[in-house]
């Protein structure tokens, strides 16, 4: 049982995450424009009466693919890394873990972490890309309701989002 309020609220996991969805998009960015230009498509939209032309870039189907499977390598691969934590987590101070305080495994990282890599692979299919990102939105503002400040996406694996220094201790003996 963790000592004192060791948990990560909404509002930290919420700042980490900006900052790991930065670099992950950044790194994408860097990668489609100047090293592998498939994973981006220009699309040009022109004004019917001659005007201005507005022209932006898309991800392309590959590109989406290759977004959801940087997010999951990321976060999976550092949350059971030695540190259990992303960048951004620790630059906020915030530890994964079971409910002992020991690291997880791989396995259980990536299962955790599927409201942040998923919608991104099922981007293309509309409807199915729609229910998936409701559900992830949900598993991920859960957090700000329950005790333990987890997302339904922790309980599932049975995970903890703690500040750094959190305590683990045995339960007090009872009388």
């Amino acid at each position: 049982m963790p000592a004192g309020d060791p948990f990560a609220g909404f509002w930290r996991r919420a700042g980490a995450w900006f900052i790991d969805a930065f670099l992950i998009y950044a790194v994408y960015l860097f990668i489609a424009f100047f090293v592998w230009d498939d994973l981006l498509t220009k699309q040009v939209i022109e004004d019917p009466a001659g005007g201005v032309s507005l022209s932006a870039y898309a991800p392309t189907l590959l590109g989406l693919l290759m977004v959801g499977v940087a997010v999951w390598a990321y976060l999976a691969l550092q949350e059971c890394s030695k540190a259990q934590a992303t960048l951004g987590k620790r630059l906020f101070g915030l530890r994964v873990c079971n409910y002992n305080g020991d690291r997880i495994s791989l396995l259980t990282a990536s299962y955790r972490t599927w409201p942040l890599w998923l919608p991104g692979l099922i981007n293309s299919v509309a409807i199915l890309d729609l229910i998936i990102s409701l559900a992830a939105l949900a598993a991920c503002v859960s957090v700000a309701f329950t005790k333990r400040k987890q997302g339904l996406h922790d309980m599932m694996a049975g995970c903890l989002v703690v500040k750094r220094r959190a305590v683990f201790s045995d339960p007090p003996p009872s009388t």
